[in-house]
């Protein structure tokens, strides 16, 4: 670790909370109000070191033998986010082959990467990134890593941090760089819905429904080393928060097809309040899906990814609530989920105000209970043996 600081971060002697009052947290969502960034970071990480300006810092983790360091470097001093990589790989005494791939329509940089051992003592293999900051005039460069004995282990947690970095509003609700690298632009594919009677037609990427699964996938790796751990609930909320995050964007087509399509009808139905009664044709349009477990196994996680969701797959509670959750929120509805291990349910929510039923309350909101897959069930319905509020797990995007 001391060589490490002596290369890439001055020592900090004093309290971090007490010195930096502009870098906060939430549970485990650290922001910079210096640079403008957010990462969401799993359960149990620290922060090991920073500079006082904030430009460098080093994360750890409790659990893995992982380390993230983060450097922010003068827009002046590159071109472009490869040189701005570069140069951090070689203070590191670090190689990787650079790639370059577009995310936020701003070229960023990833690159697979092996550091020295003579730069931490040990050999370490991992994954950098480097992302143009918008109206910060700098490049925001992490790199995560870890010995090379375990890295191989530690890959999909690395890939998990790096892939939960966001830049601006929008960024928060759509593909993080990793997935964006990965799973490029395919184009488009035309799907039919059918809801509340009528043919509805939009499109979705060819890809989106396999870049969904890789993050379901890796997500769910990440989730199940926090599954013994007392900070459990919040590490499942994290799993399918990155996965709703990477699903926003992939249903945004679709949620402005459907209202286009439903919006005249609802206005009809409910004049005072047609949201209402479209948030209801969609309850009801998911209470018809085929139900299905996508998987028994403890290796893989249950749950069917949004896109395939959307097109009709088999789904169970938990995909259909997050569906529901994304596509009221492309349409300006205040929606979150809820999940329950003693249940072992997941139900959407969503705030009508004036609508009568069963509730949760949060943040000085009341959220209607719409469970996804029960037929002909309205909001604010919910199965007697299901109402002990503290049996529930909200689950919320980022706002």
């Amino acid at each position: 670790m001391k060589k490490f600081r002596k290369t890439f971060i001055r020592p900090i002697f004093a309290a971090f909370f007490l010195i930096f009052p502009s870098f906060y947290s939430f549970s485990e969502l650290v922001s910079s109000s210096v640079y403008g960034y957010s990462i969401d970071f799993p359960e149990m990480s620290e922060i090991s070191d920073m500079t006082e300006d904030e430009s460098s810092i080093l994360f750890t983790h409790k659990l893995l033998p992982v380390q993230t360091a983060i450097k922010v470097w003068p827009q002046e001093n590159f071109q472009n986010s490869t040189q701005a990589l570069y140069k951090t790989l070689e203070k590191l005494s670090a190689t990787g082959e650079i790639s370059t791939a577009k995310w936020r329509n701003r070229e960023c940089a990833v690159s697979q990467i092996t550091i020295s051992e003579k730069t931490l003592g040990t050999k370490m293999c991992g994954w950098g990134t480097s992302i143009p900051l918008p109206d910060k005039k700098s490049f925001l460069t992490v790199i995560s890593f870890a010995p090379e004995d375990k890295a191989y282990n530690c890959e999909q947690f690395i890939l998990s941090i790096l892939d939960s970095i966001m830049v601006d509003r929008g960024s928060f609700k759509e593909s993080g760089l990793i997935t964006a690298f990965a799973f490029p632009k395919a184009g488009q594919k035309n799907i039919t819905l059918t809801i509340a009677g009528k043919k509805i037609n939009t499109v979705l990427d060819k890809d989106d429904s396999e870049a969904n699964q890789f993050v379901v996938d890796r997500e769910f790796s990440v989730f199940k080393l926090f599954v013994n751990q007392n900070c459990w609930k919040e590490a499942w909320q994290r799993f399918y928060r990155i996965i709703a995050k990477d699903g926003m964007g992939r249903t945004k087509r679709a949620a402005f097809d459907i209202s286009n399509a439903l919006a005249e009808d609802c206005k009809k139905e409910s004049p005072d309040f047609p949201e209402a009664a479209l948030a209801q044709k969609l309850l009801t349009w998911t209470q018809n899906f085929n139900y299905e477990r996508k998987s028994s196994s403890s290796d893989r996680a249950d749950f069917t990814n949004i896109p395939a969701t959307l097109e009709g797959a088999g789904s169970d509670c938990d995909s259909r609530s997050m569906l529901l959750m994304l596509l009221y929120k492309n349409l300006g509805l205040d929606s979150i989920m809820f999940i329950s291990t003693q249940y072992s349910h997941a139900m959407v929510g969503i705030n009508l105000p004036g609508k009568q039923g069963q509730t949760y309350s949060l943040d000085g909101k009341e959220y209607l209970f719409g469970e996804t897959t029960a037929k002909n069930l309205t909001f604010g319905m919910i199965a007697k043996d299901m109402q002990d509020r503290k049996n529930w797990i909200p689950v919320e995007l980022y706002e």
